[in-house]
Protein backbone atom coordinates (compact mmCIF):
# COMPACT_ATOMS: atom_id res chain seq x y z
CA UNK A 1 0.00 0.00 0.00
CA UNK A 2 1.78 3.06 -0.82
CA UNK A 3 1.97 6.46 1.61
CA UNK A 4 -0.63 8.39 -0.27
CA UNK A 5 -3.55 5.82 -0.14
CA UNK A 6 -2.72 5.62 3.69
CA UNK A 7 -3.07 9.00 4.14
CA UNK A 8 -6.46 8.84 2.11
CA UNK A 9 -7.87 6.06 4.13
CA UNK A 10 -6.46 7.34 7.63
CA UNK A 11 -8.53 10.80 6.86
CA UNK A 12 -11.69 9.32 5.85
CA UNK A 13 -11.18 7.02 8.86
CA UNK A 14 -11.03 9.91 10.82
CA UNK A 15 -13.81 11.85 8.76
CA UNK A 16 -16.37 9.27 9.48
CA UNK A 17 -15.53 8.63 13.12
CA UNK A 18 -16.36 12.56 13.67
CA UNK A 19 -19.43 12.27 11.50
CA UNK A 20 -20.58 9.31 13.55
CA UNK A 21 -20.01 11.03 16.56
CA UNK A 22 -21.48 14.17 15.42
CA UNK A 23 -24.82 11.86 14.04
CA UNK A 24 -24.75 10.06 17.54
CA UNK A 25 -24.51 13.30 19.73
CA UNK A 26 -25.95 16.09 18.12
CA UNK A 27 -23.16 18.58 19.53
CA UNK A 28 -22.66 21.91 17.72
CA UNK A 29 -21.12 22.06 14.55
CA UNK A 30 -17.60 23.59 15.69
CA UNK A 31 -17.16 20.47 18.10
CA UNK A 32 -16.79 18.47 15.26
CA UNK A 33 -13.73 19.51 14.04
CA UNK A 34 -12.44 19.59 17.82
CA UNK A 35 -13.38 15.50 17.78
CA UNK A 36 -11.34 15.95 13.92
CA UNK A 37 -8.32 17.12 15.57
CA UNK A 38 -8.38 15.22 18.61
CA UNK A 39 -8.75 12.17 16.63
CA UNK A 40 -5.97 12.81 14.45
CA UNK A 41 -3.85 13.35 17.43
CA UNK A 42 -4.37 10.03 18.51
CA UNK A 43 -3.46 8.66 15.05
CA UNK A 44 -0.45 10.63 15.27
CA UNK A 45 0.80 9.23 18.38
CA UNK A 46 -0.12 5.79 17.40
CA UNK A 47 1.90 6.18 14.10
CA UNK A 48 4.38 7.67 16.13
CA UNK A 49 4.84 5.22 18.79
CA UNK A 50 4.83 2.16 16.26
CA UNK A 51 7.71 4.05 14.95
CA UNK A 52 9.44 4.37 17.89
CA UNK A 53 9.11 0.24 18.53
CA UNK A 54 10.55 -0.55 15.19
CA UNK A 55 13.31 2.12 15.41
CA UNK A 56 14.06 0.21 19.20
CA UNK A 57 14.33 -3.03 17.43
CA UNK A 58 16.46 -1.65 14.70
CA UNK A 59 18.75 -0.87 16.80
CA UNK A 60 18.40 -3.85 19.05
CA UNK A 61 18.97 -5.86 15.92
CA UNK A 62 21.75 -4.00 15.15
CA UNK A 63 23.54 -4.09 18.43
CA UNK A 64 22.96 -8.09 18.37
CA UNK A 65 24.94 -8.26 14.83
CA UNK A 66 27.38 -5.89 16.47
CA UNK A 67 28.03 -8.54 19.06
CA UNK A 68 28.08 -11.59 17.24
CA UNK A 69 31.08 -10.24 15.01
CA UNK A 70 32.66 -8.98 18.28
CA UNK A 71 32.46 -5.44 17.34
CA UNK A 72 30.08 -4.29 20.18
CA UNK A 73 29.63 -6.21 23.65
CA UNK A 74 27.99 -5.43 26.94
CA UNK A 75 30.98 -6.44 29.12
CA UNK A 76 34.21 -4.59 27.38
CA UNK A 77 36.95 -5.46 28.92
CA UNK A 78 38.83 -2.11 29.47
CA UNK A 79 41.94 -3.20 31.71
CA UNK A 80 45.35 -1.97 31.37
CA UNK A 81 48.31 -3.92 31.36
Amino acid sequence: MSFRIFCLLLWLLLCASSLAIYFALQPSPGLIATTLACLLLFQLAYFGSVLLLVGLAAIAQLSQRLRIFGIYSKTRNHSSK
